[in-house]
């Protein structure tokens, strides 16, 4: 057990201690001070008065001095002593008031670090852990002992901050040790710093943070110096580059409006040139043969699209004493090259078929092919036009079996028939050889072929512009599609269909650009041929 305190000051202690100090004073001087006076009086009334001072009539006796001294230094010893006491008195005083406060956790601890007293039982605010558990662990901790050992040895306030864990938690304790000078003892104030060192680690962490933030900031601002530099350096370029750049524009300038001025030339020559097409478009349109024309004889459509305004696709058409012909030509490629080689075409059959005479496909694709070989000197020059063409002759007969007979020739052009009541489209094949261009004429020759047909069969004759047409996927229409649509659409009018075939083919092509001269001519036969005057 701690001991209690052993005396306990009070103020009014205090001041009474005082008190007695100044009334022994009092006591010594008063009896001294009525003898002085006593002995100014008697040299007043003696013969020496204003001959000698009243120092040199009192000390004419030795006991006087004597006297004086003793009461001085009497005097000066009480008084000393009376500070004293009232310094001792008073740090005791206050002392005593310090251990009975209910507010500071306090201890003393004697030389065999036991404990001496405590106000262990008057403290409350020690609700974390107990104030006799806290110092025991504080007793134990080697660091802490070192401390005490210290203080005891030096007479130095000491200093220690301690953790310890208790129920999982951990608590922070500050300890002052302050050796008491009048006795082996030391006084320590015990003090639950949790909540405060809580707080400065939480200050040291925002600290931390502010300085990592500031860190980044560092570096933001070096790497900001760096681009703010790279920008300079930059906005120099920029500004070199600015100034080619005025000058480029002015150059542009300039050469924009000869540019303007040559668009200008360019646009009236393109629309001379383009009249003059339009104009050779209507030179060639007469060439060709009508539907109205064409109707005498039996009902048939025409889909014709020239590519480039003219074309270099053409169809022809022509009667003769014993046989309609048909032919669909398609020249090496399109716009004015390929129209100009539809005309040589288109004069050529003329001149064969009406002026020579020459009835037999196969015979008129071999003379054609010679004059075109000639007609553009193919022999000595690298030129290699030509044409793909496809020759149908009918011829109306009256055999129980059929009612029409028909020779064909092609090169590398067929033509596709579909007999009336069946839904299968016959693709007549043709010579793999063309019109000019390639000297095949030793080896291969055009053959002609034979077929039996009758009233409501259909033929149809086409160049490849439709089957080469690719759609958004950049997929080919193809044969085999093309022979689908006619046979989808062999129920309807000759006339009518025309109209589906265009809404296929358009829907096939979208907003894609038409590749070629697109061709199509269906015939469908009928009563309307020329009655034969002889055969063949």
């Amino acid at each position: 057990m701690a001991k209690k305190l052993k005396y306990h000051i009070t103020k009014s202690g205090v001041k009474a201690l005082i008190l007695l100090s100044i009334a022994l004073t009092v006591a010594l001087l008063l009896p001294y001070t009525l003898f002085v006076l006593q002995e100014h009086q008697m040299y007043i009334d003696s013969d020496s008065y204003g001959i000698i001072s009243f120092f040199q009539f009192r000390y004419q006796t030795k006991y006087a001095l004597i006297t004086d001294i003793v009461v001085l230094l009497i005097l000066s010893v009480t008084i000393v002593t009376t500070i004293k006491i009232y310094h001792y008195l008073k740090s005791n005083h206050i002392f005593s008031e310090l251990m009975q406060s209910a507010e500071i956790p306090l201890f003393i601890l004697d030389g065999n670090h036991q404990l001496y007293w405590t106000n262990a039982e008057q403290v409350s605010y020690l609700t974390n852990i107990n104030h006799n558990r806290a110092l025991a662990l504080f007793l134990a901790d080697d660091a802490a002992v070192g401390k005490l050992n210290e203080c005891f040895a030096t007479g130095e306030s000491q200093h220690i901050e301690k953790s310890f864990k208790v129920g999982g938690k951990t608590y922070w304790f500050h300890i002052t040790l302050a050796k008491l000078k009048s006795k082996n003892l030391v006084s320590g104030f015990l003090s639950d710093i949790t909540e405060l060192k809580s707080a400065t680690n939480k200050i040291d962490n925002q600290q931390r943070e502010m300085q990592m933030q500031n860190e980044m900031l560092s570096i933001i601002t070096a790497q900001l110096e760096v681009q703010q530099a790279a920008m300079k350096e930059q906005n120099d370029v920029l500004t070199e580059q600015h100034k080619k750049l005025e000058l480029q524009a002015r150059m542009l300038k300039t050469n924009n409006e000869e540019l303007e001025l040559r668009n200008k030339l360019i646009t009236k020559k393109n629309i001379y040139i383009t009249d003059s097409i339009r104009y050779a478009q209507t030179i060639q349109e007469a060439l060709l043969p009508s539907e109205k024309q064409m109707k005498n004889f039996f009902e048939n459509f025409v889909i014709y699209r020239p590519k480039d305004i003219v074309s270099g696709d053409f169809y022809w058409f022509a009667v003769t004493d014993q046989y309609i012909f048909a032919v669909m030509g398609d020249c090496t490629g399109h716009g004015v090259p390929g129209a100009f080689m539809s005309m040589i075409g288109v004069r050529l059959l003329g001149e064969l078929i009406t002026e020579n005479k020459i009835d037999r496909p196969s015979v008129i694709l071999e003379a054609m092919n010679d004059k075109i070989v000639a007609a553009l000197k193919q022999d000595t020059t690298e030129n290699t036009d030509g044409m793909d063409i496809a020759i149908c002759r009918f011829k109306r007969v009256f055999d129980n079996d059929h009612d029409y007979e028909l020779k064909f020739a092609g090169a590398k052009q067929p033509v596709y028939i579909l007999r009336k009541g069946t839904t299968e489209v016959e693709a007549i094949p043709s010579d793999r050889r063309g019109i000019g261009g390639q000297a095949y004429s030793d080896v291969f020759f055009f053959e002609d072929y034979d077929y039996n047909l009758n009233i409501g069969d259909r033929i149809y004759l086409s160049t490849d512009g439709i089957k080469d047409q690719n759609n958004l996927l950049r997929k080919r229409f193809g044969t085999k599609r093309l022979k689908l649509v006619l046979n989808y659409t062999s129920t309807e009018k000759i006339a009518d269909q025309k109209r589906f075939i265009e809404e296929i083919i358009n829907h096939w092509q979208g907003l894609e650009e038409q590749r070629d001269d697109i061709s199509l001519w269906g015939i469908e036969l009928g009563n309307k041929m020329l009655m034969p005057e002889n055969t063949l």
